[in-house]
């Protein structure tokens, strides 16, 4: 029983004094993190409020001025900028969400504010949309290609071969060392072939960039994916040739458009030029695709390259636009009608907010309580 009642001690028993100088030690560790944390915070913040306010005014001003703001559209940005509370101004000409949530918000609130007279409100709506246009064609500078071997699949392209012609394709695939287009085909359908190592000039178009055409040579045929293929030497020196101003979006409404002649009135010095309507002469069309800057309708009863019309369509149910404008080029149809190509030449702001709003997506307002 003496036995039974033996203790052992298989470890030590930490002293008081220990305990006590351990505990000091880490409540000071803690006081120095606090304070430490305390004082980054405010060191932060104060670099944080320096450099709003140095985005706000100088750097900001410039960057807008260098994109090709005018100084009513920086300073309307600038208030558009700090109605919203932006914690970072200058990402505004480099995000486009950034910039699409700015001016949305700003739009909502012109579009609510009761104390504004409608043309007040048509006008600096259509400020939003000349800010929106000049830094997303900003945007649109940095997205330019150089190579070839950057062109997706499925990008359509116009060969034409050093002896002549104009012939529509598209890119089959992208390959390490050539480019596969579809054989193009004649007016009967029938295969067009050219000899290995003829020289070709390609153009194409990317959407929302720019048009590009390079010079090349046919390096062979073979089949890809069942489907006949022209394959083309790479290009590295492309030519970036034209830039589309305005952003386009597909449509595809019913329009009616009326041919418009231009008279003349009076005799002598007296003689003016008048713009005709011809009211009678009523044509269908559909708009296949709009801009700011125009529209492609195709009809079955296409007008001549230079005459001048006007449409009739709308974009939302019963609200109606009007618009006149130019016929710049006709594209003919494989079963009948064409293509016209219209710029237009004069709509009214109200009209052209309609259409801005459209092509850049920007849907019906909701209430907001933030005044511009």
């Amino acid at each position: 029983m003496i036995f039974l009642q033996t203790k052992y001690k298989f470890l030590a028993t930490a002293d008081t004094k220990s305990i006590w100088i351990f505990g000091i030690v880490m409540l000071g560790f803690i006081i120095l993190l606090v304070v430490g944390s305390i004082m980054s915070g405010r060191s932060q913040g104060g670099r944080g409020k320096a450099q709003t306010q140095r985005y706000s005014k100088h750097i900001f001003r410039q960057m807008a001025k260098s994109i090709g703001l005018n100084k009513v559209q920086i300073e309307f940005l600038e208030k558009l900028v700090l109605a919203t509370k932006v914690r970072q101004p200058m990402l505004i000409f480099s995000s486009a969400g950034l910039l699409d949530d700015v001016l949305k918000r700003g739009l909502y609130s012109i579009q609510n504010n009761r104390e504004m007279s409608e043309e007040e409100k048509e006008k600096k709506i259509s400020l939003i949309f000349q800010i929106k246009q000049l830094i997303e064609s900003n945007f649109r500078k940095k997205i330019g290609i150089q190579s070839t071997h950057l062109v997706k699949p499925g990008q359509s392209v116009l060969i034409m071969p050093e002896h002549g012609g104009q012939f529509p394709s598209r890119v089959l695939s992208n390959l390490k060392d050539m480019l596969a287009l579809l054989v193009p085909t004649d007016g009967a359908g029938n295969e067009l072939r050219w000899k290995r190592g003829t020289r070709l000039k390609v153009t194409f178009w990317r959407d929302n960039d720019a048009g590009y055409s390079f010079f090349t040579k046919i390096l062979g045929y073979n089949f890809i994916k069942g489907l006949p293929a022209l394959f083309i030497q790479h290009s590295k020196t492309l030519r970036r040739e034209q830039k589309r101003r305005f952003k386009r979006r597909a449509l595809e409404r019913p329009c009616f458009f009326f041919p418009i002649s231009i008279m003349e009135v009076g005799t002598g010095r007296r003689k003016t030029k008048k713009a005709v309507i011809h009211e009678r002469q009523k044509y269908l069309g559909t708009i296949i695709d709009i801009s700011a800057g125009g529209c492609s309708i195709r009809t079955l009863n296409p007008l001549p390259k230079g005459k001048l019309i006007k449409i009739n369509f709308e974009i939302e149910r019963k609200v109606p636009v009007v618009a006149f404008g130019k016929v710049q080029r006709v594209r003919g149809e494989k079963l009948q009608g064409g293509v016209m190509h219209v710029m237009f030449t004069r709509v009214s702001s109200k009209n052209l907010n309609q259409i801005y709003t459209y092509v850049y997506n920007y849907t019906l307002p909701q209430a907001s309580t933030m005044k511009i």
